[in-house]
């Protein structure tokens, strides 16, 4: 009996010894879906009172925040769920104001349409704690099909080959909010993200590490599973895209800037169109029409950035 009694205070030990962890999660209008998130949160192999989860409603209409505060009071105080609201238009304002409730020494943040992995926050410690300085991990992104809504092939077969790959991410320096990983010394450092951007803020606000003298490391193990948007669903995204590198740059740059920006859009909607014809995995009519899924995502676009010229506001996220 006494090894028992040994065997469980070194348990509760090292589960004290565990780092906290805010988990911040911004919601808007996702009544459906954030019930899943905080449910796939509970089932972390992570002590559940080494971390908290802080749910941020950004304004919603649909009777979200209403449902967090209920879902918030069935929390022990052990198991915390912070719900609270922030009626600044953005995902990064959202974001911004968790920060300013959180305790943890290490802040993850995902998406309220993501499930995350039994041992996400677990794996995101142990690989964070293996590297020195200044440090955010990206986490694996995967894709579900979403049972609510339909979804066409040809936008899964994009979620796969274009959507969210983390790795090329890090490599490039850059990390999304949908699994992203630091210490919260790190993010008070660099003063959080730039909540004037509408999309892109993650980008920018990783990108800014880098510059810095910090990196960003890939993690294969610590995977946040998205749903497979559909066509309309994709739209709306490269919508909001463009008014995030509006908002970052273009919209105080010249002419020279904007053309050589257009002329990007075309280069990336024909290399991805030659990546999508040579791909053997994928039969000629799939091809096709996932070829034709990216001339109309080129064209929204450039469509977009007219509308932006001429004085229409960005889209809000």
């Amino acid at each position: 009996m006494q090894v028992d009694n040994n065997s469980s205070r070194k348990l509760s030990q090292a589960a004290t010894d565990q780092p906290k962890v805010s988990v911040i999660i911004p919601v808007f209008n996702d009544i459906g879906r954030i019930a899943t998130c905080l449910t796939s949160l509970e089932n972390q192999d992570y002590p559940r009172d080494r971390f908290e989860v802080i749910a941020v409603d950004n304004g919603s209409s649909d009777g979200t925040y209403d449902v967090l505060q209920k879902m918030a009071l069935s929390y022990t105080e052990q198991q915390s769920l912070i719900a609270t609201q922030c009626l600044t238009p953005g995902s990064y304002a959202a974001r911004n104001h968790g920060l300013t409730m959180a305790s943890g020494e290490y802040v993850a943040f995902t998406d309220s349409d993501c499930i995350v992995s039994k041992q996400w926050l677990s794996v995101l410690i142990d690989t964070i704690q293996k590297e020195a300085g200044d440090v955010i991990i990206a986490g694996k992104m995967s894709f579900f099909p979403d049972q609510n809504k339909q979804t066409e092939q040809s936008a899964i077969d994009f979620e796969n080959l274009f959507s969210m790959k983390q790795d090329e991410n890090a490599r490039n320096g850059k990390c999304i909010t949908a699994n992203l990983f630091c210490s919260m010394a790190l993010i008070q450092k660099h003063n959080g993200f730039n909540q004037k951007l509408k999309s892109g803020g993650d980008v920018e606000f990783s990108s800014r590490i880098v510059k810095a003298g910090g990196k960003v490391v890939y993690s294969d193990d610590a995977l946040v599973s998205h749903p497979s948007r559909n066509v309309e669903e994709l739209v709306i995204k490269r919508q909001r895209i463009i008014g995030g590198t509006w908002d970052a740059h273009l919209s105080t740059s010249g002419a020279g800037a904007k053309l050589h920006f257009c002329w990007r859009l075309l280069k990336m909607f024909l290399g991805r169109s030659k990546k999508v014809l040579s791909n053997r995995n994928l039969s000629m009519l799939r091809r096709i029409k996932l070829v034709y899924l990216l001339m109309k995502v080129m064209t929204v676009s450039l469509c977009e950035l007219i509308k932006l010229i001429w004085g229409k506001e960005t889209n809000r996220v």
